[in-house]
């Protein structure tokens, strides 16, 4: 099994089981790639254990040495999961200037936090503004997760406003999960449509 797989896997037993697998991987990894890859998930697993300041530092070292908009943009979701939307905005804001015009995956990824962090702090016009953009796009390739999270964004976004809009995007959202098999997300989608 992919050291990487095995690391996701065991985090969704057991977060403490996760991070020692991937310290003892880390100890006898022979390339930075490896390193890379399994800090990656490791970080993952950090925030999963609201170790939020090491899953920070793991991800500003490996943008720092990579430039890669792919690791601003995990520093952004570190900031959005241990509260710190402002600072996660200001994060996301600064990737989205990095990310090529024609990457419209890593925009669609982009626009989804934009959205979903101005939600959270109240902030529904704006919100609305980065949805349309979100919206606008046009992806090349479905990813079931994606569209799943996307159709649970609208329809969150749409909860307070326009319950007929809310219901079919959470009806949308928990089909895309199931044909994802995301058991998670699929439940907590059948409980916003409970209480809506």
């Amino acid at each position: 099994m992919n050291s990487v797989n095995e690391i996701f896997e065991l985090l969704s037993v057991s977060p403490q089981e996760a991070n020692s697998r991937a310290i003892s991987l880390l100890e006898s990894a022979k390339s930075q790639e490896d390193k890379d890859s399994i800090n990656w998930a490791r970080a993952y697993v950090l925030v999963e254990l609201k170790e939020f300041v090491e899953a920070m530092e793991t991800w500003q070292g490996l943008f720092e040495r990579t430039q890669s908009h792919k690791a601003l943009h995990q520093i952004g979701f570190v900031h959005r999961c241990a509260g710190n939307l402002s600072m996660a905005l200001k994060v996301f804001d600064q990737e989205l200037a990095l990310i090529s015009n024609d990457d419209a995956q890593s925009i669609a990824v982009n626009l989804y936090e934009q959205t979903y962090c101005n939600l959270l702090l109240g902030y529904i016009r704006k919100a609305h503004e980065f949805f349309t953009r979100y919206e606008g796009l046009t992806l090349n390739e479905i990813d079931l997760i994606e569209r799943g999270c996307f159709f649970r964004l609208k329809g969150d976004l749409y909860k307070s406003s326009d319950r007929d809009t809310a219901k079919v995007a959470y009806e949308e959202s928990l089909k895309f999960f199931m044909e994802a098999e995301d058991e998670i997300s699929s439940l907590e989608i059948k409980e916003r449509l409970s209480a809506l």
